[in-house]
């Protein structure tokens, strides 16, 4: 679980990213939290990040990508997430959870589409991804307010769908996982989350920016029943800073 929401995080502080094609390269480091979305796990996190572009090839979290076409307002990308997933082991769940097997992460491929709105000065995002563990897809609108030169906000909307194989595999629960408190079998069917996020860019010199984000995702039932789930809503917040090289 922890390198999920870290990766989560990361996404969220350097939300502005998909919006400028120039290139550039940030790095960062911050420290983030959450409300507890298992029985258990960790809820305070380094966050390590990576903003990076040159020319058609990115870095953005931990997705690692490249711009295949890019004219006018569209942008179709190709992208490689090392660590897609909601990973968890049964030594970070609390007592009477901690017969579950361990959840991994996957290694997922993906696609994603940007379209710029000038008009509303703002920009949707659609994007499918999957690997061995199964597909997820998200649609999201990102919209920036400068509200000075040096201060930025990032407001953005989500919806994600989860393929029955992932929530499965992440929320499910087999026979011999049972003990303590999971005392039946869990198997979900296919699921969603809706999220809102706010980040916050603020340039204290030419090369180092502070950052903020916080942000609320509400799983659907077939995740929020789950035996393992403590609470369907997922919250993150988290401060940090990058240097831009």
């Amino acid at each position: 679980m922890k390198k999920i929401i870290l990766t989560l995080a990361a996404l969220a502080i350097c939300s502005t990213a998909t919006l400028a094609q120039e290139n550039r390269f940030n790095v960062g480091m911050g420290v983030g939290t959450t409300n507890h979305f298992y029985h258990g796990d960790e809820i305070t996190y380094p966050t390590p990040f990576f903003d990076v572009r040159y020319d058609n090839f990115f870095i953005t979290g931990a997705n690692i990508g490249y711009d295949v076409f890019n004219e006018d307002s569209i942008t179709l990308s190709l992208f490689v997430n090392p660590f897609d997933g909601f990973p968890i082991k049964a030594s970070k769940m609390d007592h009477d959870y901690d017969s579950i097997d361990e959840r991994k992460t996957q290694i997922a491929l993906g696609a994603i589409a940007a379209y710029d709105l000038p008009a509303y000065d703002m920009t949707a995002l659609v994007a499918l991804s999957g690997g061995e563990r199964g597909v997820k897809g998200e649609a999201r609108l990102v919209k920036p307010y400068s509200l000075s030169s040096d201060f930025t906000l990032i407001p953005s909307i989500s919806a994600n769908f989860y393929s029955e194989d992932y929530t499965d595999y992440y929320f499910g629960i087999d026979s011999d996982e049972r003990g303590g408190k999971i005392r039946d079998t869990y198997s979900p069917s296919n699921a969603y989350s809706l999220g809102i996020s706010l980040a916050a860019e603020y340039y204290l010199t030419d090369k180092i920016t502070l950052l903020a984000f916080l942000s609320a995702d509400k799983f659907s039932s077939e995740i929020g029943d789950s035996p393992i789930i403590d609470n369907s809503t997922l919250l993150k917040m988290g401060v940090g800073a990058k240097y831009s090289f």
